[in-house]
């Protein structure tokens, strides 16, 4: 089973050039890019968006080619049944695990007569954030990553990437990783390996935090524990969006988001060093091949900028399921599994950048509207079906599994009771 997570291409043609990177044995190597395919000049077929009903009770989705099981930036991971997710308890950072067959929630914990309220004693605590927690479930055994940071005027900067591991049940927890003077991100899991990004903060001459990050492409060995870097990614002068956006066509897809050169006779003391950096950012995705271990500039769409935001950001673009989605304004792109691109226009796939196809769908409560993606179809969902800050993550056994962003709630919605 693959287990797959999240996110991508630009609209002209940029010459092709090399970034020199370390690998693991600290031999530099070239990361070369691609030529971008120019969008207007694919074989993309352009379609209106044309909404319909359910007729003769023939709900759609059910296309999907890979089961989706994916660690989410918001603290959930999916196996086959259930859910593992960050949950808190007094500002404490706690691990749950949600049973889709009865919707019980439960702490990750073994022991007997646990009140699950102690982080001294409670085995489902020991981690220092929700948000900085990535979870991940490999061969009945549960992962998770813990990064620790610190500064002092004295030493500079001292940051600490841990990956645990325990059983299923939290028990028999042990540190299996560490990666000093770096922080992790983004845990995605295919075949035997975990897929992450490493981020090292540059320090100036006297050992302070300059705001100025390399960003590597790390993997992680479920069966030798072995940590590996596998290439840089980006160079940039603000520490925005990079991160593990999925898979599609046997490649690991990265976003990078930042400023890739630093403001102009500014320095990250001054005043208006992060207003500058606005109008530097950029956005890229680039491509993992696992069996070569090259890194290229993808060939995919980019995703646009999300409107209304007080800092550049990038908008929908997931990788999963065999699909590869993007939001360029007010245009959806679609690419199958077969290689085929549609551009659908005048149509939002969703207007949450965090939401991913489940099903073969993606899901817009703000619409009302739900996206077929290996038709294009679109369908009228309920209102009130989808509720606010809640998104849909899983199908499960027939049913929709709604998960709230803020009340860490699940919930079960038939088919029937979520498309008009």
């Amino acid at each position: 089973m693959k287990k797959l997570f999240i996110f991508i291409i630009a609209c002209s043609l940029l010459c092709s050039c090399g970034k020199q990177a370390q690998n693991d044995s600290g031999e530099s190597r070239t990361v070369e890019t691609e030529a971008v395919v120019s969008l207007d000049e694919s074989a993309a077929e352009t379609v209106q968006a044309d909404t319909k009903t359910v007729t003769d009770g023939k709900f759609p989705g059910g296309q999907a080619i890979e089961e989706l099981s994916a660690s989410k930036g918001s603290g959930y991971y999916l196996i086959s049944d259930g859910a593992y997710y960050v949950d808190s308890y007094d500002s404490a950072g706690r691990m749950s695990f949600a049973d889709f067959a009865t919707l019980n929630s439960f702490p990750v914990c073994s022991k007997p007569n646990c009140l699950h309220n102690d982080p001294e004693t409670c085995s489902a605590f020991g981690l220092s954030n929700g948000s900085d927690v990535m979870l991940c479930s490999y061969d009945g055994s549960l992962y998770f990553i813990e990064n620790t940071r610190e500064m002092s005027a004295k030493s500079g900067i001292s940051s600490c990437a841990n990956i645990y591991k325990a059983t299923a049940d939290g028990s028999e927890r042990r540190k299996a990783a560490t990666l000093e003077g770096f922080t992790l991100s983004s845990l995605y899991v295919s075949g035997t390996r975990g897929y992450t990004v490493a981020a090292e903060e540059i320090a100036d001459e006297n050992g302070l935090p300059t705001a100025e990050y390399n960003y590597y492409a790390e993997s992680f060995d479920f069966k030798t524990n072995e940590l590996k870097n596998l290439g840089q990614i980006s160079h940039l002068y603000s520490s925005d969006t990079v991160g593990v956006i999925g898979e599609y066509g046997g490649k690991i897809y990265y976003m990078s988001v930042g400023a890739e050169e630093r403001p102009e006779g500014l320095n990250a003391n001054s005043p208006d060093y992060f207003d500058s950096l606005h109008a530097l950012t950029v956005t890229r995705i680039f491509a993992l091949d696992p069996e070569t271990g090259s890194i290229t500039e993808s060939e995919l769409p980019v995703p646009g900028n999300r409107e209304g935001m007080n800092w550049p950001a990038p908008d929908i673009v997931a990788a999963t399921e065999g699909f590869y989605v993007c939001q360029q304004g007010d245009t959806a792109i679609i690419a199958s599994p077969d290689g085929s691109v549609r551009k659908i226009e005048n149509h939002r796939l969703t207007e949450r950048a965090a939401d991913y196809p489940v099903n073969g769908m993606m899901f817009n409560a703000e619409t009302l509207l739900a996206t077929e993606l290996m038709t294009g179809d679109i369908y009228r969902l309920k209102a009130g079906a989808i509720k606010e800050n809640e998104a849909i993550i899983a199908y499960y056994d027939g049913s929709y599994i709604a998960f709230g962003q803020f009340t860490r709630e699940f919930r079960k919605l038939l088919p029937a009771e979520l498309f008009e």
